[in-house]
């Protein structure tokens, strides 16, 4: 083969490589596709080459963004076959919070026919979160400034105070029934007191009569020289030292527990509606807490205004809590539905910095069913920051199902300590295990 015939032999190789190349790098396809158009009033930082996804799946792919009228105008290319009915709904989502953008079809209704090859359709536009956000600090600062104005000014304080009042009245209730019997169990108290002081000089006595019994000296050793008597005596003994550790027990776990009453109430600006969920919080003892409550209960005043509203009302929460340092766990039931909810307070050291703390939460994670028209079929998981303006009240902002519908809300929480109904809860677990105790002994 001569020179030219090699360097010619070279060249057509290189460019044959060179254009394998451009077409693999410049995402060149033979697959056959058409055009939709979408317009937005904002795309939230959509990109160019961003998926188009119809029930999850990739179907296309975004060629261009233009401005057209004011408008942003999204040009999207579908692979041929896939058909999208009149109707269907048109969004930006993300893979997660803070994840890559795509475009995302809910498919419309087959009896309002196709949506033709090159046609505009107009898109749903995204909520902002950075306006979501600016719009609940704005609510905050307006609810802070009805709080601190003189008197009832604006619903919000309205509401907080008539609930407040509705809880003060159920503790007052109870503080009558306390000071009813307060006398008799002040006495009471005296006289465990003075129970528990004879007890433990019986426990001394008893060491003191153990060690006798051990020989056979003296006229009762010789008596219980006899090995029978001797084990009768000795597990009587017993069983005495047992009463009295237990009775101790009990005495302290009427001052152990701590009760506490919560109220969140949540304002969904979207539906421009608001829910409360009420409970108590019982701890027993030091990192362990037990929670009963109601929550979404429903609020007849409000006016569903825009879009529909997919909460399911009046549901309950029954969590078993452990709180450790800047970690708060939670498991059980959250609103009627298998669950788990994680608190954390990053800077718990730290006097001011632990006003502030990030919930998370998970549950109803079988949810498969269809609510107000809309089948829902991901589990549900909430995020919110939530800050400690006093020691009794709190407001941030949140986000529920955010696998979704992803709702931006206001979140206000009332909590306050109640020592008469721990009071009453210790009393209740007295009692407990005073009937325990007889019920054994029979």
């Amino acid at each position: 083969m001569s020179l030219e015939s090699k360097v010619g032999a070279f060249v057509l190789a290189g460019l044959i490589l060179l254009g394998t190349a451009i077409f693999l790098l410049g995402d060149f396809s033979f697959e056959s596709r058409y055009t939709l158009q979408v317009t937005f009033h904002d795309v939230a930082n959509l990109a160019k080459d961003a998926p188009v996804k119809l029930a999850g799946v990739e179907v296309g792919q975004v060629k261009a963004i233009v401005l057209d009228k004011g408008l942003a105008k999204v040009i999207c290319n579908i692979r041929k076959g896939v058909d999208l009915y009149k109707g269907a709904q048109i969004s930006v989502a993300s893979t997660g919070i803070i994840g890559s953008k795509f475009l995302a079809i809910e498919q419309g209704s087959l009896s309002k026919g196709l949506i033709e090859a090159g046609a505009t359709v107009e898109g749903v536009d995204p909520i902002s979160l950075e306006k979501a956000m600016t719009n609940a600090l704005g609510s905050i600062q307006e609810m802070l400034g009805e709080l601190n104005a003189k008197g009832p000014r604006g619903s919000l304080t309205e509401n907080l105070r008539d609930t407040v009042a509705n809880v003060r009245e159920l503790t007052a209730n109870l503080n009558d029934l306390i000071e009813t019997t307060k006398p008799s169990l002040e006495r009471g108290m005296g006289r465990m007191d003075q129970i528990s002081a004879k007890l433990d000089d019986l426990l001394a006595k008893s060491n003191h009569m153990m060690a006798s019994l051990s020989t056979d000296k003296g006229a009762v050793g010789a008596m219980l020289h006899d090995e029978k008597v001797k084990e009768d005596v000795k597990q009587t003994i017993s069983s005495v030292k047992e009463a009295a550790s237990t009775a101790k027990d009990v005495f302290g776990r009427i001052t152990q527990f701590r009760i506490w009453w919560n109220l969140d109430w949540r304002y969904e600006h979207a539906l421009r509606t608001s829910r409360a969920d009420v409970g108590l919080k019982i701890s027993p003892r030091e990192g362990r807490y037990y929670y009963l409550g109601g929550a979404n209960l429903a609020n007849i005043s409000d006016q569903n205004k825009q879009g529909s509203d997919y909460a399911e009302k009046n549901r309950v929460d029954a969590l078993l809590g452990f709180e450790k340092g800047a970690f708060d766990l939670g498991v059980g039931v959250i609103r009627s539905g298998g669950g788990a909810r994680l608190t954390v307070t990053p800077f718990y050291k730290d006097p001011i910095g632990k006003r502030l703390s990030i919930m998370a939460q998970g549950y109803d994670f079988s949810r498969n069913r269809v609510i107000a028209g809309r089948r829902f079929d991901h589990p549900r998981y909430d995020l919110g920051v939530l800050a400690r303006v006093t020691r009794w009240l709190g407001i941030g902002a949140r986000v529920e199902d955010v696998q979704e519908l992803k709702t931006y809300q206001t979140w206000a929480n009332i909590m306050f300590e109640d020592q008469d109904v721990a009071y009453l809860f210790g009393l209740a677990t007295f009692g407990a295990a005073g009937t325990k105790g007889r019920s054994k002994s029979k």
